[in-house]
């Protein structure tokens, strides 16, 4: 299992979901995840990067998101940081599931996606940037 971390910064454009999804499926990988963990994290991240693009970025055109992958005691987290408002996803009200198909809204999905697809979600704020930390469940397999 790999103990390195890893570290990539894309611009504010939804065109770079793609190489986040990537980048955090080698770092799963490479920290020995098994797959089911690995996609619900590698789908959270992907959704909380979306997010700080769409809600959270002062200026998402001109401004960087930074990933960060840190390996460990069998998991790996995976932090999100951006410049914009405050905002806290652990504590920020989202309605069910069912309100939101109900509702047949095209958007509100996201912090109940990341809510359930990992096992801990934490956030700070410092500085003007707010940081997502997020940490599957299921240990890693043996490599």
């Amino acid at each position: 299992m790999s103990l390195r971390s890893h570290t990539i910064r894309v611009r504010g454009t939804t065109s770079e979901l793609a190489r986040v999804r990537r980048e955090v499926a080698a770092w799963a990988e490479a920290a020995g995840l098994d797959e089911s963990p690995a996609r619900r994290l590698q789908l959270a991240v992907d959704e909380t990067v979306a997010n700080a693009i769409e809600h959270g970025m002062e200026d998402a055109a001109s401004g960087r998101i930074t990933v960060r992958g840190t390996p460990g005691r069998g998991r790996l987290t995976v932090a999100v940081r951006y410049k914009g408002d405050r905002f806290d996803p652990t504590t920020a009200p989202t309605p069910s599931a069912s309100e939101v198909v109900r509702a047949h809204a095209k958007h509100g999905y996201g912090l109940h996606l990341i809510r359930t697809l990992v096992d801990a979600v934490a956030s700070h704020w410092d500085r003007g940037a707010t940081a997502v930390r997020l940490t599957p469940g299921g240990a890693a397999r043996r490599v």
